[in-house]
């Protein structure tokens, strides 16, 4: 089945190659590019790089089903719910090699674009020679946009900087340091998944170009949400403080306020430990409220002294853009910043372009996963697991559930292909969910390998494309 979803899925981008590229190409129903923006990054490469690259898969994927037919992967296998899940005992030393070479990436090919969302907003606007309309505090993302403001005032001068540009190709690059080490530490945990196949899926997301000099206020947010799932399992299973989890959420969400919708998953962990006798009610309580107060506190303390407080809060900063609206409407648009209807065709096709841009085999994937599990009985299944194991893919699930839902309900102001950044931290929790539950499906050593390794070569071609087509040089049209 997997292997029919990536025959789909290359079939699809082979097909976006034969569209036209024209505005107005197709007048009846719109742009092409704005129908299938999810796949157009394959557009960017030269076609027979393309067909190249979807021949090797094709063979990757018909070398693997033959090779998963024979007993030669060696692992160690450990028991789950009856079922085994493979695990290797040594940590691949090369996983580091990639992740070097990863970083290298993010240095030597920083995107040229300030096409999407508010970049090019951001990188004039700290950089505005009028200090007094100056952008150094943004409710948007507080302590994102107050480091790189700071960052730029305190170095312009010596380096002769026009704009901000400089100081998000310094620090996205950081921000993703701060990821790989936190995917690295996951693929660590033996009990999570193969170590490859947890820096492969990890590693292969869209979301790594936010750390490729990306001009926005996303890049230590990704890492951030990462790595509060990483110590959310950990609290789960007692070996990190509740209020450890609580403070990295509550730090986030003052780096960008959209991870609040992490907050159930938080609330779970609180609650089972709770559940388990591990914590008592009040102290349980004042884990998870005390580093909440505490950031929210110091959050709203550097907003107003920096003259950008509650009452910009309310009016000029206020969550939902330009029209202040929070939500995709029912049933009717009213402004110019709403694009469609929560229910329409237009509204759920930007949503799975959206997802297919930056995880296309992630969501697929959890459906196929998700309707074998049913048609097999998914109460039997899941009570046959260790009680750490259900308490662990709860966790996850609710962490993903909560963001789709986010990315289904927000009115993206700028479209959904304007907006794909935001919308893009979505795919974290879902991509850690499948990295959780596809080993725990697919038992074998050598079928995990087999199903595996081709989901994330595909994944990986296409964020190349996607990455690709953003350092290709663009200007505004004059």
């Amino acid at each position: 089945m997997l292997y029919g979803l990536l025959a789909l899925l290359i079939g699809l981008h082979l097909y976006v190659l034969t569209l036209p590229a024209t505005q107005g190409a197709l007048p009846e129903t719109g742009e092409a590019e704005a129908l299938w923006w999810g796949f157009w990054p394959v557009r960017y490469p030269p076609p027979a790089v393309v067909w190249l690259a979807a021949g090797v898969l094709v063979g990757v994927m018909l070398w693997m089903a033959r090779r998963a037919t024979k007993a030669a992967v060696k692992t160690t296998v450990e028991a789950v719910g009856g079922e085994t899940v493979a695990n290797s005992s040594a940590f691949p030393s090369g996983l580091i090699v990639l992740a070097i070479l990863l970083l290298a990436a993010f240095c030597a090919f920083p995107i040229v674009h300030t096409r999407w969302g508010d970049a090019y907003i951001l990188a004039n606007a700290m950089a505005w020679p009028d200090p007094a309309l100056r952008l150094t505090h943004s409710w948007q993302a507080p302590l994102d946009v107050f480091l790189h403001s700071q960052l730029w005032l305190s170095f312009h001068q010596r380096f002769e900087w026009n704009d901000a540009t400089p100081v998000y190709r310094l620090l996205s690059p950081l921000a993703g340091v701060f990821y790989l080490a936190v995917v690295l530490q996951l693929s660590r945990m033996k009990d999570l998944a193969p170590a490859w196949l947890s820096f492969g899926l990890l590693t292969s997301l869209g979301v790594v170009q936010l750390f490729f000099g990306y001009v926005e206020n996303y890049s230590f947010a990704a890492a951030g949400i990462l790595a509060y799932l990483w110590i959310g399992l950990a609290a789960l299973k007692g070996k990190r403080p509740l209020w450890l989890a609580a403070l990295v959420l509550a730090l986030l969400n003052a780096t960008h306020p959209s991870t609040i919708v992490l907050s159930p998953s938080l609330l779970y962990v609180g609650w089972t430990r709770w559940q388990r006798g591990r914590l008592s009610g009040w102290r349980g309580l004042m884990e998870v409220a005390l580093p909440v107060v505490l950031v929210a506190g110091s959050t709203l303390l550097l907003m107003e002294t920096g003259g950008h407080g509650l009452a910009a809060l309310f009016s000029t900063d206020r969550p939902g853009g330009g029209d202040g609206r929070w939500l995709v409407p029912l049933f009717a648009t009213t402004t110019r910043w709403e694009h469609y209807t929560l229910f329409s065709w237009p509204h759920l096709r930007d949503f799975l372009n959206e997802q297919v841009l930056v995880a296309p085999v992630v969501l697929p994937s959890l459906l196929l996963i998700g309707a074998g599990t049913i048609r097999s009985g998914w109460r039997s299944i899941f009570s046959a697991l260790p009680a750490g194991e259900r308490r662990a893919a709860l966790f996850l699930l609710m962490a993903a559930v909560c963001y789709w839902l986010f990315v289904w309900l927000w009115n993206p102001d700028y479209g959904g292909q304007r907006d794909w950044d935001l919308f893009s931290l979505s795919t974290i929790p879902s991509t850690l969910l499948l990295v959780w539950a596809l080993p725990r499906v697919v038992t074998a050593p050598q079928r995990i390998l087999a199903a595996g390794l081709p989901l994330i070569l595909f994944q990986a071609l296409h964020t190349a494309a996607f990455v690709y087509q953003n350092t290709l040089p663009w200007q505004w049209p004059g």
